[in-house]
């Protein structure tokens, strides 16, 4: 599966505003969660070279494996994602130190998701150490360069004019680390 996203840091003082918008849209809230998300760096490649990243997430009692694959546009956060359900944070946590993975940072976020017309999915994300921001992806079949279209006239409907993020939160937790 391909993701198409689009991010954007939002100020605190914008999230009422943005909320009572999105439902003035047609969104409603689909769920909120805590998401701790465990990164790991590949034993012999450079995933920060090649642009890549492995992800171990936990959101309640749910645990999952992500592959994200290099960037594919320089408009949006598009690339490709491969998820697989896993039994267990620490079994799996185990399965990929014994085979030379090592975890290089945790993000921590507060997630409020939102279902919205058009198949976009909204996230509202309080990021430990990052702060908030709104993450607008695209979950419909159109090629890349029309559900960007589509995400970036949504996001001007909900009065964001700043560029987009290209960067993950892993990328900006590490800048802001040093790493």
């Amino acid at each position: 599966m391909v993701e198409v996203e689009l991010k954007y840091k939002i100020k605190p003082i914008e999230m009422q505003r943005l909320v009572k918008k999105l439902i003035q849209l047609g969104c409603k809230v689909e769920r909120k969660s805590r998401e701790v998300d465990v990164y790991y760096q590949h034993p012999v490649r450079d995933f920060r070279e090649t642009d890549e990243a492995l992800r171990l997430r936990v959101t309640g009692n749910k645990v999952e494996l992500t592959y994200k694959g290099p960037r594919m546009s320089n408009r949006a956060k598009v690339r490709e994602e491969v998820s697989v359900g896993v039994e267990s944070f620490s079994k799996m946590d185990k399965v990929l130190r014994l085979l030379g993975f090592n975890p290089v940072a945790k993000v921590i976020k507060e997630r409020v998701y939102y279902e919205c017309p058009n198949n976009i999915c909204i996230s509202l994300d309080d990021v430990q150490e990052l702060g908030q921001f709104i993450e607008l992806e695209y979950k419909g079949e159109l090629d890349v360069d029309n559900a960007i279209e589509i995400l970036l006239s949504f996001a001007k409907e909900l009065g964001i004019k700043d560029k987009p993020i290209i960067k993950s939160y892993l990328e900006l937790l590490l800048e802001l680390q040093g790493s």
